[in-house]
């Protein structure tokens, strides 16, 4: 039954800034007495509506915590074995593939967290779609995978689980927030790991760490089951080392599911990922890449000045393989960081106050999330990381104080950069930048929880555009400063992601990947 007193109302009111007065008092009691009462009939009626938790039958083993001579650069948060049973597979795509996945996916069966102590116990009973088709297309889950605490940042430092380390350099960070997606891609036992983008979170640490990672067209892969901060600009995408299993990857996973109402119509059901990769040219004759001159800004440091001349050897690569090179403006994606900026903040807050789930959408909700989430909060909301909690309190001030109107404006302002990156894409076909704009950073354990935090969004300059417009862009190791991994962006029109596949194996095909001298760790697991 629904329980309240007055007091409960009377705090409910002032949490929606208003106020039960004396006169009203007695009216506003019955009238809540008989509205609870309403939803006390709903809840009994609705119990046989309700579908059971989707989940597809598998086998679901949830191992240990791996020791570190199994897991040398802190990339696994647990190891697990989840395979389908024989009659649940639909597809061969992923056959033999071990498979990663970020420990905030729902995976029924397995405990996630977050990194954060805000999900501290929580053990899904539904499949993520993501995880679903995984399984549905052979796939072998082997893995939960580090990362940032509650997804929020890139410096890759702040879960509760320590730093992954990053694979070319034990002293160096992998970035964030799916850090550890990236680096367990280094192990010998993992193939294919996702990852999850609302600013850069798949680019960042595969560039970084020398992978490749595709934040996809916004809608073309459901999110449904997956811990969210914003809808506008939540992704889940794969990483991998060879484009073949990234295009194997897209192909399980893409496609409309009626769970999520961030697609519609125009979400392809089928895109030729397979086929574009086998069918990948030789050259890239008859490409045009537009050169973003917004992203080759120099702030004068010799890091900077090694990473702009590696990137300048990945260009002169691209024109070698008949690629034409033309350099291309968009003032706007200067703007990028702060727009999106601008609405996460109001989101996070939203999302906390919607328990993870949040309101005005269809599609598919969670009763279990929200109240993992909601618990979560009452039992260790004090220990939220600070960035996220900082982004949630100031978030929630701006909607009280300002009227959601830094949100709003923030959104109104989204459509003009995807208009000007749609400008750009009627006279090219790639818009072409570096992912990062350095290599990795040194760990800096003796850092300050601001100095942390902060440094978790300085590399954030050039990637947070695409979530903002929803544009695919694939982040492949085709660059290298010092001897460390740099990644080279290609960013195409909506929908366009098997193309983007395609031009990756042209590259893979002609070059291989950079450092050429990529090491390799035994994961201790067969």
């Amino acid at each position: 039954m629904i329980q309240f007193d007055f007091d409960d109302l009377q705090n409910s009111a002032h949490r929606v800034g208003t106020h039960i007065h004396d006169y009203e008092r007695d009216d506003v009691v019955q009238l809540a007495e008989w509205m609870a009462s309403t939803i006390d009939e709903f809840l009994e009626v609705s119990r046989a509506l309700v579908p059971a938790p989707s989940a597809v039958p598998a086998v679901r083993v949830s191992g240990a915590t791996p020791a570190h001579a199994e897991d040398p650069l802190n990339a696994i948060v647990r190891w697990v074995d989840v395979v389908a049973v024989a009659s649940e597979v639909q597809s061969d795509l992923l056959a033999g593939k071990k498979i990663g996945m970020k420990d905030l996916i729902a995976v029924a069966g397995i405990p996630i967290s977050a990194a954060s102590l805000l999900l501290e116990g929580f053990v899904p009973r539904e499949d993520a779609v993501v995880t679903e088709r995984v399984l549905r297309a052979g796939g072998h889950i082997v893995a939960m995978t580090n990362m940032e605490g509650v997804a929020f940042g890139g410096g890759g430092e702040s879960g509760i689980y320590g730093a992954t380390l990053n694979p070319f350099d034990l002293t160096r960070s992998t970035s964030g927030s799916s850090g550890g997606s990236a680096a367990s891609l280094f192990y010998d036992g993992i193939d294919i790991t996702f990852g999850t983008d609302q600013g850069g979170s798949v680019r960042l640490p595969a560039s970084w760490c020398g992978v490749l990672g595709l934040k996809p067209t916004h809608s073309l892969v459901p999110y449904t089951g997956i811990a969210s901060h914003d809808l506008t600009f939540d992704h889940v995408g794969p990483m991998t080392r060879t484009t073949e299993n990234m295009a194997l990857a897209m192909a399980a996973i893409s496609g409309p599911h009626i769970s999520d109402v961030r697609q519609d119509s125009a979400t392809p059901a089928d895109l030729p990922f397979v086929q574009a990769w086998a069918d990948a040219p030789d050259t890239y004759k008859g490409v045009r890449f537009g050169l973003l001159t917004e992203a080759l800004a120099s702030d004068g440091t010799p890091e900077r000045e090694a990473a702009l001349a590696g990137f300048a050897d990945a260009v002169e690569k691209i024109r070698a393989l008949g690629g034409e090179v033309v350099e291309v403006s968009i003032p706007e994606h200067d703007m990028a960081a702060s727009i999106l900026f601008g609405a996460m903040l109001e989101g996070v807050a939203a999302t906390l106050h919607g328990n993870g789930e949040g309101y005005h959408r269809g599609g598919g909700h969670s009763v279990d999330v929200r109240r993992a989430v909601g618990k979560g909060l009452l039992a260790h909301g004090d220990e939220l990381q600070a960035a996220y909690k900082t982004a949630a309190v100031l978030g929630e001030h701006l909607r009280s104080k300002y009227f959601g109107t830094v949100y709003a404006t923030a959104q109104t302002v989204i459509p003009v950069l995807r208009a000007a990156y749609d400008r750009a894409f009627e006279e090219v076909d790639v818009v072409l930048m570096a992912t990062t704009r350095t290599p990795a950073m040194r760990l800096k354990p003796e850092a300050s929880v601001y100095e942390m935090h902060r440094r978790s969004f300085s590399m954030t300059q050039d990637t947070p555009a695409h979530n903002a417009t929803g544009h695919p862009a694939l982040s492949l190791p085709g660059a290298e400063s010092e001897g460390l991994p740099l990644g080279v962006t290609f960013v195409g029109r909506f929908f366009d992601d098997a193309r983007l596949i395609a031009l990756a194996r042209t590259w893979e095909k002609a070059y291989g990947w950079l450092p050429a001298n990529a090491p390799v760790f035994r994961s201790g697991k067969d």
